[in-house]
């Protein structure tokens, strides 16, 4: 009985989540995912990655949902943590919200620079700076978004960075991460070639903070969609993209550039490396 009842403290999922880390080289490293350099090297790749009609179906998405959760975006103040190429600013902004931007990375700040300058859009800042480093009291940040969003963030990966995120809204927090299933073959096999092992699972899941905010008593809205398809990209992309996500697992990649490259190349048709990708995301609204 007592082990259920702690499943009701908020207190027991914050410790859950901080033990749930697999990053790095020891138990509770923070590690490479959360890594500013990490993520300028990705910066081309993954601008790639939500550009164009994908980009625009997945924002489209999430904008339905919060409306239909009652959110207005029209004159909405909008705090986008870690918002990378800016996929979702631009989208806030040009439905008229007041949105700040906060993205760490040199590469993915000048996106939305260029965006801003190249299309006009008004009521768009970009703040360069990782969200740890934040103090929000000297930024005049504290209650002053109406939403906080939060989409696919490794700069938000424990209570601590959450709570502080949550100080900066006034009416709603919106967070979105992998619920649980992150699968790609390609680089499932490879893990098994490399290690021998089957791959571990994917520990950053949302199960964590969605149970640590509900334990709160907080009024949440929750929702988990499955998302499969082909990912085709050249040789050359294939290699950095699984090099990368052996970093991001805490692999150490050094050396090992030969034997993904004869890996993506045999899998390769006409210079092109396909494989299947089945993912899960989970999105929740926290309303205050």
């Amino acid at each position: 009985m007592e082990e259920l009842l702690k499943l009701r403290e908020a207190s027991y999922w914050e410790d859950v989540w901080n033990q749930a880390k697999l990053y790095g080289k020891k138990p509770g490293s923070e590690g490479p995912a959360h890594s500013v350099e990490l993520w300028e090297k990705r910066a081309d790749r993954f601008k790639s990655n939500v550009a164009g009609d994908k980009g625009k179906k997945r924002t489209d998405t999430v904008i339905r949902w919060l409306e239909n959760q009652d959110v207005s975006l029209e004159g909405t103040t909008i705090l986008d943590i870690g918002a990378g190429p800016g996929v979702f600013s631009c989208a806030f902004a040009t439905q008229n919200a007041v949105v700040t931007a906060l993205e760490p990375t040199n590469g993915m700040s000048t996106v939305i620079r260029e965006r801003i300058e190249n299309e006009g859009i008004e009521k768009l800042k970009v703040v360069q700076m990782p969200w740890e480093e934040v103090d929000i009291e000297k930024m005049g940040w504290q209650e002053a978004f109406d939403l906080v969003f939060i989409s696919m963030c490794p700069g938000v990966h424990n209570a601590e960075l959450f709570k502080k995120a949550m100080a900066c809204a006034k009416n709603y927090v919106y967070f979105s991460g992998w619920a649980g299933r992150r699968d790609s073959e390609a680089f499932a096999e490879l893990w098994q070639e490399l290690y021998g092992e089957e791959m571990p699972v994917w520990r950053s899941d949302i199960i964590y903070t969605m149970n640590w905010l509900y334990a709160q008593g907080l009024n949440l809205a929750f929702e988990v969609e499955q998302d499969v398809r082909p990912e085709e990209m050249s040789i050359e992309d294939g290699v950095e993209e699984l090099l990368s996500r052996l970093n991001f697992h805490g692999k150490d990649i050094t050396g090992i550039k030969e034997k993904v490259e004869v890996f993506v190349s045999e899998r390769a048709e006409a210079g092109v490396f396909k494989t299947n990708a089945i993912t899960r995301r989970g999105k929740i609204l926290v309303k205050l």
